[in-house]
């Protein structure tokens, strides 16, 4: 597993830090990967996210760590409350079950979203469809935006 302990954020960049074991997360990936060719994915299944990273994210949210992740029946002990989790905790709990980020995180620069549905990505990463022109069969369709200050999703 490759270890990450520094995101680099970039204008140019759009990065996607999701789990391959959730439904959005894979949802979602599956919209971004065709919008740009300057699109990092981070899978926290295949990537080990450093401790710092993490708390990158959550700043850049606004949100609190344990705000990040999505805990569902039987992912902890019945007597465990997350609650009253401190930021380590947290850090254990997305170490060991990377399920629990159900929603994935966009990152552009220095925006960050945590995406709640599939349609919330296209207009974070600036995907356009205002303004395209219908073509015949074997036509090469229009991708790019022909007008100025529409953006429809």
């Amino acid at each position: 597993m490759e270890d990450m302990s520094v995101l680099t954020t970039d204008e140019n960049l759009m990065t996607l830090v999701y789990s391959s074991e959730s439904q959005l997360g894979k949802q979602v990936l599956g919209y971004v990967q065709g919008v740009n060719d300057d699109l990092r994915t981070i899978d926290v299944v295949e990537t080990q996210l450093g401790d710092t990273v993490w708390v990158t994210l959550a700043d850049g949210l606004n949100k609190s760590l344990g705000e990040l992740f999505s805990m569902r029946a039987g992912e902890l002990p019945d007597d465990t409350d997350s609650a009253s989790f401190s930021t380590d905790d947290w850090l254990k709990v997305i170490e060991n079950n990377p399920a629990v980020l159900r929603k994935p995180i966009a990152i552009k620069g220095k925006e960050f979203l945590q995406v709640e549905n599939r349609s919330e990505i296209l207009k974070f990463f600036g995907v356009d469809s205002a303004g395209l022109e219908k073509k015949n069969v074997g036509e090469e369709p229009t991708t790019s935006s022909t007008t100025d200050d529409e953006s429809f999703v």
